[in-house]
């Protein structure tokens, strides 16, 4: 009599296991196999309130980074769980103890996160955070500045950029143009990201986009490739 309810049991949660893998796999989106993967989520912009003090944040502590590399990208996002990460090969190593030139590199974004919340969806689009920059484009050096490895329970090895900055701290050896894209309301901070796409910086006011560009000039000049 116990062997057949143990069997029962066991009979309803295999069958609501295979019930609820079948549902999230239906449901399941693989970003990875989509060509313009972005085009599917909202980003934030970032205000200028916040601007000020995170510009002020990195000329103070930019260059106390654990590692500080030029790095060519050399793929696209490859999106995982909850989060992104591009594989970048060094270029020139200005510090990191046992870095050298040709290492290649999983870098993901320490405020990288991508919600799976329907509840947060913004003009029906996902949210996802890449710290107020745009996705790294293959072919192109960039100057990163990394906090060190992430623990985590795979036998990759991903190291995150460093984690003191909201604005992630990736700057293009190459001119980018940023068009700005102004705040309406200030309890909305979200685009499209489609509206942004061909940017550097997802800025808000030609202010913005001045100062950090003088602020990427200067930084560049100190770690040149």
């Amino acid at each position: 009599m116990k062997l057949r309810y143990y069997g029962l049991i066991t009979l309803i949660v295999v069958t609501i296991t295979i019930g609820l893998g079948l549902y999230y796999k239906s449901s399941y989106r693989d970003y990875n196999q989509m060509e313009t993967p972005l085009n599917e989520f909202a980003i934030a912009l970032l205000g200028d309130d916040l601007f000020e003090p995170q510009l002020e944040c990195m000329k103070n502590y930019l260059d106390d980074s654990n590692i500080i590399i030029a790095a060519r990208c050399e793929e696209k996002f490859q999106f995982r769980y909850s989060c992104t990460t591009q594989e970048v090969s060094i270029v020139k190593v200005f510090r990191g103890e046992g870095m050298k030139a040709g290492d290649v590199l999983d870098i993901v974004r320490d405020s990288s996160f991508i919600s799976s919340d329907d509840r947060t969806r913004i003009n029906g689009k996902l949210q996802i955070n890449l710290g107020f920059v745009n996705e790294m484009i293959p072919g192109k050096t960039y100057l990163l500045f990394i906090e060190g490895i992430v623990p985590n329970y795979t036998s990759e090895t991903i190291y995150s950029l460093s984690e003191r900055f909201i604005i992630a701290p990736i700057f293009c050896y190459e001119d980018i143009k940023n068009i700005p894209n102004p705040i309406v309301d200030d309890n909305f901070r979200f685009t499209d990201y489609d509206n942004v796409k061909n940017n550097e910086y997802f800025i808000t006011s030609e202010e913005a986009d001045k100062k950090i560009r003088e602020f990427k000039k200067e930084v560049l000049s100190k770690y040149p490739c």
